[in-house]
């Protein structure tokens, strides 16, 4: 072996040792950061998400309480004028954006039920005296306590179909 094969030699497997650490370093700074940024940003969307649906349930209750709230529809429900009922409240949840309203007396049947359309229009598809089919009206109507906090459920509209 000549002499600049030993000289060289050393330093060669020097500079590879060194740069296959070095790839091996750097790729698992790279692949750390990635999976610490990955996690952050699930983290993030997880935030927003929970964000944005507790601004829409903030929505729903507010809706909920402008119809429930509407002069006269109580009285109306109370007597069970239902005309009156769809007077009072179908303006009402136009002018809220109201996808779906779903009014029951205090018996549990249905008097009023408003469904937004795709193209905006709102139509009433009331069953008249139907009992209520969704447990969250039966849990309330159990309660039986006008005073207590907001109830939350995913309910599926028996009409449409669709999950509220």
């Amino acid at each position: 072996m000549s002499i600049r094969f030993k000289v060289t030699l050393p330093y060669l497997l020097l500079t590879l040792i060194v740069a296959v650490t070095g790839a091996y370093v750097v790729t698992r700074l790279v692949s750390s950061s990635l999976t610490e940024r990955l996690s952050n940003q699930l983290l993030e969307a997880g935030r927003v998400v929970s964000d944005t649906m507790a601004r829409q349930e903030i929505k729903h209750l507010e809706a909920a309480r402008i119809v429930a709230y509407t002069r006269g529809l109580g009285e109306a429900l109370h007597a069970g004028d239902a005309d009156q009922v769809v007077l009072l409240a179908k303006p009402v949840a136009g002018g809220l954006n109201v996808e779906s309203l779903l009014v029951f007396n205090a018996e549990g049947h249905e008097s009023l039920h408003l469904i937004k359309q795709f193209n905006g229009t709102i139509i009433d598809v009331s069953q008249q005296g139907r009992a209520s089919t969704l447990s969250i009206v039966e849990k309330i109507l159990t309660e039986s306590n006008p005073d207590s906090l907001p109830k939350r459920e995913l309910a599926l509209d028996p009409v449409d179909g669709r999950y509220y």
